[in-house]
């Protein structure tokens, strides 16, 4: 968040001339942040000048070191001039999207500023709770929660995503600061689903699972979490979120929903303890011996070494032996 001191870091390489170009366009992000759009047209209008003045059509060191630089995994690598273009073309909409919108609200209700990152995918994270305490306004007009709520809607009807995010961040601070969790968490959840719809997976998994810290026991945000954890290859956490869910269904006594949860997350994990002692409980509670039964073996097999499961299958004996009377 040192977005002054970066830019300053990045003119001191200016001086180098085969770092020019990728220092100006970084500093020009670091503007974007900041909301000086205007100032980074500037660094990137230079950029694109250097870039054109140098052109040689062969490979030289200042297209080594662009190539080389650091990037998101899924970042596409363009050449200078695409990606300058590209980022002068978003400063740009950024400027007409900021007149837009001191249209739609009161200078002094306007909020966030433009200071967001220039994509969809490195909007920064939502504060902690602990550091919204001591710099929280007394107090939030009614209106201002709708405006931003429908800022928001407008922004992603429009493809305007990074604005649309930036207004989501700040209904959920909002939120936070009133001590309204489950609306923060829906809020949240929000924000998670624009970065699945850019492709940024990771990014939607990290906020879901804060929006679930703020939503304990809502199933269908622990299943979201499930499918982003699968997608991303991460089947251990994957298990672990459907452990969860069904236990969920276990203390609410919803045995068949369990049952069906427990029987996906072996399917995922064929020696998980947890489920196999779950759903032996589950049919030794519904009075189904034989199933529970079957899963006690079976968990006896894969867990040898554990006697819980052969003295489950003794108590399960005892009740089968006392089921006539």
């Amino acid at each position: 968040g040192n977005f002054d001191k970066a830019v300053n870091a990045y003119n001191l390489a200016l001086c180098e001339s085969s770092l020019e170009v990728i220092a100006r366009y970084n500093a020009a992000r670091c503007l974007l942040y900041q909301g000086l759009s205007d100032d980074a047209i500037q660094q990137l209008s230079q950029a694109l000048r250097k870039v054109r003045q140098t052109s040689t059509g062969t490979e030289s060191l200042e297209d080594r070191i662009w190539t080389a630089r650091p990037r998101k995994e899924s970042g596409e690598n363009g050449t200078p001039e695409k990606e300058i273009l590209k980022l002068i073309e978003k400063a740009e909409e950024r400027i007409k999207r900021q007149s837009q919108k001191q249209i739609l609200l009161p200078l002094k209700q306007t909020a966030p500023t433009q200071s967001t990152a220039e994509s969809p995918q490195e909007i920064p994270a939502i504060p902690s709770g602990g550091a919204l305490s001591e710099d929280a306004p007394p107090s939030v007009q009614p209106d201002e929660l709708r405006i931003h709520d429908d800022l928001a809607g407008m922004y992603v009807q429009r493809g305007f995503l990074d604005d649309a995010l930036a207004e989501l961040h700040v209904l959920t601070i909002i939120y936070l600061r009133r001590k309204q969790l489950r609306e923060a968490g829906a809020t949240i959840r929000r924000i998670s689903r624009i970065y699945a719809r850019v492709g940024d997976v990771e990014e939607a998994l990290i906020n879901l699972r804060h929006a679930a810290d703020l939503m304990p026991g809502d199933v269908d945000l622990l299943r979201e979490i499930v499918d982003y954890c699968l997608q991303l290859g991460m089947r251990k956490d994957a298990t672990q979120y459907l452990m969860v869910i069904a236990r969920h269904y276990f203390d609410h006594r919803q045995f068949n929903e369990a049952v069906a949860v427990l029987q996906l997350l072996i399917t995922y994990d064929a020696k998980n303890y947890e489920a196999y002692d779950l759903l032996g409980q589950i049919y030794q509670l519904e009075g189904k011996f034989e199933q529970a039964s079957g899963v006690y073996r079976r968990l006896a097999r894969l867990h040898n070494e554990s006697s819980i499961a052969w003295e489950r299958q003794a108590t399960l004996q005892e009740l089968r032996t006392k089921k006539p009377e």
